[in-house]
């Protein structure tokens, strides 16, 4: 039998929780301390971890995963999550994974999911039981594929979330070539994410057997990643004409049609290994209950994936927000729609 008070107290939260959500502004001050330690990571590494403390702390631990993104921890988006869940007295812990940082995503990420997780309980003393796992964007398929690796040999999480993820790597990776979405025979369009094609290209290009040397192109792709535009541009013009048009193609974000040849046939070449990541084929193995949340307008994975993860997770709590978008606060919606939507938040973070 429920009890009444502890109910309360979870939608108290979960109203808090999402009012600061709402009323965040990025630049301002808040009262959650933010700072950096590093963790001890593969191969000796010892990665950067952000970490942000509550004032009151509840003794409750939340690991927040990031997607494949130059920014890391440093993203403004998984900061905010950050502050706010601090806000209502979780200590959240933000890890840079090496590989998503320069857009590898390839499944040597698992074993730094589980090398992190493994640390913190460690190193900080934690009962699982107080731990709660989010995986954002790219991060939450990587989340439950090192989940089923890990309780094989250490205590599970007590939460597991997944926000803005995917359930099939072909069909998103498809996505942001089109934009185009189909749900329920009705087809949509979006603007496809920027990265998209970089993160094509950076991963699988090496992979396709042409007659022609990638490896300048592949440059352009890992300095494009590393920010290093002054080196990118000076690689770019010893190209010729015919590499300079790919590269870009692929750094505008609008492929032009030898670029989506090419990553038609890059994706085409990686059936394999998209399906080793895909939840869709393995994660009907999960007995654990999995929340998962996705923004309707998502550019980078459609919210048609998290529908198909919830349809092949047995245990699964879904929630599709048309006003908490992957990128932002949706701020044009009408007053009704607006608090229909806080109400759906509000029954699904209470839980």
């Amino acid at each position: 039998i429920e009890d009444p008070l502890t109910n309360l107290f979870s939608y108290y939260q979960s109203l808090r929780m999402i009012t600061s959500l709402l009323i965040y502004k990025e630049g301002k001050s808040y009262s959650p301390k933010v700072e950096k330690s590093q963790y001890e990571g593969l191969n000796g590494m010892r990665p950067p971890v952000k970490i942000i403390s509550p004032i009151k702390y509840r003794k409750k631990v939340i690991i927040l995963y990031p997607g494949a993104s130059p920014y890391a921890e440093e993203h403004s988006k998984i900061e905010m999550l950050g502050i706010v869940l601090a806000q209502n007295g979780y200590k959240v812990f933000i890890p840079r994974i090496p590989p998503l940082k320069i857009l590898d995503i390839s499944a040597v990420n698992v074993k730094w999911f589980i090398c992190f997780y493994q640390w913190l309980l460690d190193a900080h003393q934690l009962e699982s039981q107080n731990v709660a796992m989010i995986g954002i964007s790219y991060g939450g398929g990587i989340m439950l594929k090192a989940y089923l690796q890990l309780k094989e040999f250490l205590p599970s999480p007590n939460i597991l979330m997944t926000h803005g993820t995917y359930a099939d790597a072909e069909s998103t990776l498809r996505f942001l070539l089109t934009g185009e979405i189909l749900n329920n025979g009705v087809k949509y369009n979006i603007t496809p994410h920027e990265w998209g094609l970089i993160v094509l290209f950076k991963n699988y290009l090496q992979n396709l057997d042409l007659d022609w040397d990638t490896s300048g192109v592949q440059k352009v792709i890992g300095l494009e990643i590393q920010k290093q535009f002054e080196d990118r541009d000076k690689v770019i013009s010893t190209l010729p004409r015919f590499q300079k048009d790919i590269v870009n193609s692929v750094l505008s974000g609008k492929g032009t049609e030898e670029v989506m040849a090419l990553c038609q046939e890059m994706v085409k070449n990686e059936t394999a290994a998209l399906q080793d990541l895909s939840p869709k084929y393995w994660c009907n193995k999960i007995q654990q209950e999995v929340f998962i949340f996705h923004g309707a307008n998502d550019s980078m994975i459609p919210f048609t994936e998290s529908i198909q993860l919830a349809e092949s997770i047995p245990a699964s709590e879904l929630l599709i927000s048309y006003i908490y978008e992957h990128k932002e606060i949706a701020t044009h919606r009408g007053t009704y729609f607006k608090l229909k939507e806080f109400s759906r938040m509000l029954h699904f973070f209470s839980k």
